[in-house]
């Protein structure tokens, strides 16, 4: 027979469990935490889990997978395992990380589908045009002066290095030369990579992109299912809001006035990376040159693309069509991604100001478009 003692703790420990369950209900919670990473910052907003990882823990299991893609990817740290590879002899496979075989693999198979218009080894002719280190050379020193555009302070840099003249026929297929992404062989059985030319591959428009992948890996594996995370203006969600809303996600005006965005999409569970002119260029006998380089003809790209929006399944592909759909131009990109299915967003230059124009599998994302 239960003693009455006994029937008081069990009555006792049942209100306590329902106090506990009632505190916890009107915690808030949707958590955010924010940092800096890869030169930009990140921001991240999720739903709290009951009984889950603290937001310290969480924020630092985020930032610990940011900052780990920076250690391998980044051509501002002399000693990440992609500059080691960029100052390795050629035709001799180099032991790397399967995250930067498997991201090099993904930036070839872009660069494939684009006829080269999207290529990582397209450093040389960034220098030429001025939108990049006067001199690409692996071993340079890694000072971080105004001379240096991985820099905080790349804009100065930029505003006081634009090119005197447009550079010559001749030193454009010079640097072509050592523009290729089949001069790298990705071997994801093995995890090399393998460099028959000497090419600088320069991951800063694909890595950013698996850097977001990576975040939201690591809140999937940390069971939180409802999430939005944003690094340097590319994004990714999954689930729902605390109040069961879509997580809603702005594309800002191609410039710098701020105003109402040009459009608001909710992902669902997918992600976005945007590319833009806007604050790259320069101009010379009246023609604005981007920096955006075209590596198949050498030549910065001269359309009237100003920004373009792409979603898909990771950001890490986002990243890299956003580039090649910068090279391709609103209306080529337009034909491109309806023939191919890709979810694009084009915001262009018409003269008077801009206007924006969405690719078949974009449109459903669309919440409200800004009307021009």
């Amino acid at each position: 027979m239960i003693s009455k003692s006994y029937k008081r703790s069990l009555l006792l420990g049942g209100i306590l469990l329902v106090a506990v369950f009632y505190m916890l209900s009107k915690e808030p919670r949707e958590k955010k935490f924010e940092g800096k990473t890869m030169g930009t910052t990140y921001h991240v907003s999720y739903i709290y889990p009951l009984f889950s990882n603290s937001v310290a823990d969480t924020s630092k299991k985020v930032y610990d997978s940011l900052h780990d893609v920076d250690l391998r990817m980044s051509t501002y740290r002399e000693n990440s395992e992609l500059m080691r590879f960029n100052r390795a002899p050629l035709n001799k496979p180099i032991k790397l990380s399967p995250a930067i075989v498997a991201v090099v693999k993904e930036s070839q198979a872009v660069s494939a589908l684009s006829g080269g218009a999207y290529d990582v080894t397209v450093g040389p002719l960034v220098n030429l045009w001025g939108f990049g280190p006067k001199d690409q050379d692996p071993k340079a020193s890694n000072k971080h002066d105004k001379h240096d555009v991985r820099a905080p302070e790349f804009i100065d840099w930029m505003l006081n290095h634009y090119p005197v003249q447009v550079p010559s026929k001749a030193a454009i297929e010079k640097a072509r030369d050592r523009v290729g992404y089949r001069y790298v062989i990705a071997n994801t059985e093995n995890n090399t990579l393998t460099r028959t030319r000497p090419v600088f591959v320069d991951l800063s428009s694909i890595a950013k992109g698996y850097g977001v992948d990576q975040a939201a890996r690591t809140l999937d594996d940390l069971g939180i299912d409802s999430y939005l995370v944003e690094v340097g203006g590319e994004v990714r969600s999954r689930g729902k809001k605390a109040d069961g809303s879509p997580w809603r996600v702005a594309i800002n005006k191609p410039d710098l006035s701020g105003g109402r965005p040009e459009a608001i999409v909710e992902l669902g569970n997918k992600g976005m990376a945007t590319s833009g002119d806007y604050l790259n260029f320069f101009e010379l006998n009246g023609k604005r040159y981007s920096h955006e380089i075209n590596p198949v003809t050498g030549m910065p790209v001269m359309n009237r693309l100003a920004e373009v929006a792409v979603i898909r399944d990771t950001v890490t592909e986002a990243d890299a069509l956003a580039t090649m759909f910068m090279v391709f131009g609103d209306k080529k990109g337009l034909a491109f991604a309806n023939k191919h299915g890709i979810a694009a967003y084009f915001t262009y230059h018409d003269g008077h100001g801009f206007k924006s124009v969405a690719s078949d599998a974009f449109k459903p994302y669309l919440v409200a478009q800004k009307k021009h």
